[in-house]
């Protein structure tokens, strides 16, 4: 597959790049992803998910053709809360709207026409995105500034077997004092496979608050990776919500340095896995500054032959005391061919710190479906509630009570489709 990929970057470069030195460092960062290749299970990182194998096994080509940027029709929004929105339909920037704000505090602009990334690090799916990516978001919450309503950024595909691979990146700053609830919605309205490869990164300034909301409608079929770097300042927080569900392949991948003292970060994630699905959430938290906070809580739900994966680190740098650090990851497991991994990790330097992890996994409490039967449910209703209850945990964390109650409800929908 590299090699039919490099005869597509070949052609891609060549359209997409409209000067020399974009194509140079596109050229660079793809050579270097080719040399590393797809990951695969060797590497400690992905030692429970062999992408190289995965991909092989659900695409046979992935092609790129950045002339496909037809607009369709779309009108589906989320009509639960009011919010702001911005629209990217097959990779690229589309329309927007910030009705409910001050537009000159919320300054935005899309990547279509650069900049370059330079090949830094060792990550070949981020490597990959900078040499391949089109289109993308830049935004600033200007200094002050608290927005009103929830920004959505919907990223809506409808497309064909001849343009499946896309990468996206977004680029965030909640400057100083400033706050941001943004919910970033995926959503594959076609059966066309899907690769969608992405590079995030957020600056929290100050006394800044970002919350951040992950859901997605893609299929069975499509594939997901999305690379988060979050750097959180002085007495600035950092909220994050991951519900995971459907795809037949989805990794959060979540690097965030808690740099200055007193920051915080709050990662949730609820994983709904079934028909074969593998999913994983992997996070890194680097506590640098001192008095920092980090709280993590990972629920999962498998059945019928998926995987989920929990990978979790806690570092504590040597400046970092009075550290409170705490992981936790729990996963029920339905049927015998279902697996769950978990790797917690605690890597302290520092001496007056607080830190704990821990992780548990099992099958549904029998004595409490007997007991939800007794009360007049059938076995299924007894499970499904049980499965509400246990998913419901994670949830019940989001601080904003409209997005909260929008979260319930989609769980509850799911749980009526689930068998």
């Amino acid at each position: 597959m590299i090699e039919e990929l490099k005869n597509t970057f070949e052609n891609f470069n060549k359209k997409i790049s409209k000067k020399n030195i974009l194509a140079k460092t596109r050229l660079e960062n793809f050579n270097k992803f080719a040399k590393l290749g797809f990951p695969n299970k060797i590497l400690e990182d992905w030692k429970f998910s062999d992408f190289n194998r995965i991909i092989s096994e659900k695409f046979k080509n992935i092609n790129v053709n950045p002339d496909e940027q037809n607009k369709f029709n779309f009108n589906n929004y989320i009509k639960d809360f009011k919010h702001n929105k911005i629209v990217f339909q097959n990779g690229y920037y589309s329309q927007h709207s910030f009705e409910y704000e001050s537009e000159d505090k919320v300054i935005f602009d899309n990547l279509k026409n650069g900049p370059s990334y330079k090949p830094n690090g060792s990550n070949s799916l981020n490597l990959l995105n900078n040499a391949f990516f089109t289109d993308g978001l830049l935004l600033y919450i200007k200094n002050g500034y608290k927005c009103k309503k929830p920004l959505v950024i919907y990223n809506i595909f409808n497309t064909n077997e001849n343009n499946n691979f896309f990468n996206q990146k977004l680029i965030v700053n909640v400057e100083e004092n400033s706050k941001l609830d943004l919910v970033i919605c995926t959503i594959n309205l076609n059966k066309v496979p899907i690769f969608l490869n992405t590079s995030n990164f957020f600056l929290v300034e100050k006394y800044g608050l970002l919350k951040l909301f992950y859901i997605n409608e893609l299929n069975n079929k499509d594939l997901n990776y999305n690379f988060n770097e979050i750097n959180v300042e002085e007495n600035s927080v950092f909220e994050n919500l991951i519900f995971s569900y459907k795809a037949a392949f989805f990794k959060n991948d979540v690097l965030c340095l808690l740099k200055k003292n007193y920051s915080s970060s709050f990662i949730n994630g609820a994983i709904l896995a079934h028909n074969n699905d593998h999913h994983e959430i992997k996070t890194v938290i680097k506590h640098i500054g001192q008095n920092t906070k980090s709280y993590q809580k990972i629920k999962s739900v498998l059945d019928q032959n998926s995987r989920a994966i929990f990978q979790g680190k806690i570092h504590v740098d040597s400046c970092a005391q009075k550290t409170d650090g705490y992981q936790l990851s729990n996963a029920i497991i339905i049927d015998q061919d279902s697996e769950f991994d978990s790797k917690p990790e605690l890597e302290i330097y520092a001496d007056d710190v607080k830190c704990s992890h821990g992780s548990t996994s099992g099958s549904l409490d029998e004595n409490a479906i007997y007991y939800l039967m007794t009360r007049g449910l059938n076995r299924f209703d007894a499970k499904k509630l049980l499965i509400k209850g246990f998913l419901q945990d994670s949830l019940e964390t989001i601080t904003s009570l409209e997005i909260k109650k929008f979260f319930l409800k989609k769980l509850e929908i799911l749980l009526n489709e689930y068998r």
